[in-house]
């Protein structure tokens, strides 16, 4: 993975998000583009935000997210230096004002958990945990396929994903350890829906 990205924060992720474009409706594939050749981080992140937060509700979308994880996923573990996902998956799209209202409900915890987050236990940035994390991601990325059977039993594997993703972007290893233990809870729940 390329380390060239710097630490983001998360509301410098979400500030990403919402400042693409001016259209009613936003594509994966513009939100990808707004970070470029960055840290896999925050393309982990995007989706399993999407996830956990209202939009996770729309039918089909834990599919479409886990998809988009476990490719995104699969790539940082083959050590790609920039994600590639196929058009028909750059072509979704999602309505702009349910976006930015999803946005302006994290927002507020994504400022309050900045005060916890930081640049720590780093060794689990570096080769091979990183390979280690996006394995954990994909096995995550395919329980949302059964889970999306359960009502927000998805927010599980997203909520992990999303640490998980959030440890990368700001270089916090502690956050990926925690995401780690969470998918524990969510092959739990993948079991007892099974």
């Amino acid at each position: 993975m390329s380390n060239a990205a710097s630490s983001q924060s998360l509301t410098d992720v979400l500030d990403t998000l919402s400042d693409q474009g001016g259209n009613d409706r936003v594509t994966l594939g513009d939100l990808l583009r707004a970070f470029g050749r960055r840290a896999y981080g925050p393309l982990l992140l995007i989706p399993a935000l999407v996830a956990v937060a209202p939009t996770g509700a729309i039918p089909g979308m834990s599919i479409v997210t886990g998809t988009l994880i476990a490719v995104v996923a699969l790539q940082l573990l083959l050590g790609r230096d920039a994600p590639w996902l196929p058009p028909r998956l750059l072509r979704i799209s999602f309505n702009r004002n349910l976006l930015n209202r999803s946005i302006s409900r994290i927002r507020p915890i994504a400022r309050w958990t900045e005060t916890f987050i930081r640049p720590r236990l780093t060794r689990a940035i570096a080769a091979p945990f990183p390979q280690i994390a996006a394995v954990i991601c994909i096995l995550l990325a395919v329980s949302m396929y059964p889970l999306a059977l359960v009502p927000f039993a998805v927010a599980v594997p997203g909520t992990a994903v999303c640490l998980i993703g959030l440890g990368l972007t700001s270089h916090d290893g502690a956050l990926i350890l925690v995401g780690v233990g969470l998918s524990v809870a969510s092959g739990y729940l993948v079991y007892a829906v099974l």
